[in-house]
């Protein structure tokens, strides 16, 4: 089975049986939506995001409070037991389509093979015992800190990777800061205006830039088995790295010209910030990574999914 087309053929049914259809988030293909009914879908054949996709529990909004979302996937040859979807093989997927067309074409209401529960026997070869696939045990909290959700399962990023290997989930420092520098310099005709009010976030490991918004952060327990890497860098070493930064941005050369006779003269001068005039605050933000490490290591931004082509701290070399 190929999933990406499995997901256009799926996507298509539950068009034409008057369903909302949108791409799905995390570890999901699709979500689709009816009234006051939820689906959501994975096409795969993956093992881990076939388990990690039967444990997890969807809700939705009602003006009414939350309600359960049903599970589909959709997977030819199963790897795993599943206890809370509902499963379409190749012969239920071919025989839902084959009813969808038939009812589109009439102009009759399309109803879908759908349940709240269902579960599947994996095949087994002579001489194998066989137990149900009971739910992963959640990992214990661990500490409180302000960070970006994960959105992002293990399982999704280590099919993003491409590398079979060992997930690690590790929270990587920023420093998320606010300047502000005020005042003006006023030279002859010349006004040199220093306003600016500047937001941003800098690796606390590395000194590079961030290209996310600390206003999306969330203070919450991690999971007691993920790692939590010290900053390197103290709130002086980026109140240092930004204030220069910012007067080195903010500083301006001036042309000034003197008359003396008939000779015109022209003169360069520099004009930069007072640094008592720039205000600096800053506190710590931490960004979900999942580490595959397999033949190679590979990096995973566990909030957007993103591989990442450089690593975020100094101890890895990612490809």
């Amino acid at each position: 089975m190929i999933p990406r087309r499995a997901r256009d053929v799926v996507q298509w049914i539950f068009k034409a049986a008057s369903y909302e259809v949108d791409d799905g988030e995390g570890a999901i293909d699709l979500s689709a939506f009816r009234g006051d009914e939820c689906v959501v879908i994975l096409c795969s054949e993956d093992a881990g995001e076939i388990q990690n996709f039967d444990r997890l529990k969807y809700q939705f909004n009602l003006d009414s409070g939350p309600a359960l979302c049903k599970k589909l996937l959709v997977s030819f040859t199963p790897p795993v037991a599943v206890q809370s979807c509902t499963v379409w093989g190749e012969r239920e997927l071919t025989d839902t389509l084959g009813h969808a067309i038939g009812a589109y074409i009439q102009g009759k209401d399309v109803n879908l093979p759908l349940s709240a529960s269902a579960e599947i026997v994996v095949p087994r070869t002579a001489g194998q015992a066989y137990a149900k696939q009971e739910p992963e045990p959640e990992p214990e909290p661990g500490i409180e800190i302000p960070h970006l959700p994960v959105t992002i399962t293990a399982a999704r990023a280590q099919a993003v990777s491409g590398i079979k290997g060992t997930p690690n989930l590790r929270f990587i420092p920023y420093w998320s800061y606010r300047a502000e520098s005020h005042g003006e310099k006023i030279y002859k005709s010349h006004v040199i205006s220093f306003e600016r009010e500047e937001y941003g976030v800098m690796s606390a490991i590395n000194g590079m830039k961030g290209d996310f918004t600390a206003e999306i952060t969330e203070t919450k327990e991690v999971p007691g088995d993920a790692d939590i890497l010290p900053p390197k860098l103290t709130k002086n070493d980026i109140r240092e790295r930004v204030l220069s930064a910012l007067i080195e941005d903010l500083s301006q050369t001036v042309r000034i010209s003197q008359c003396e006779g008939d000779t015109i003269f022209y003169e360069d001068r520099d004009f930069s910030p007072d640094p008592e005039n720039i205000s600096i605050s800053s506190e710590i933000v931490y960004v979900p990574v999942w580490q595959i490490r397999g033949s190679r290591i590979a990096e995973i931004n566990a909030f957007t999914g993103e591989l990442l082509e450089m690593p975020m701290d100094d101890g890895v070399e990612v490809l």
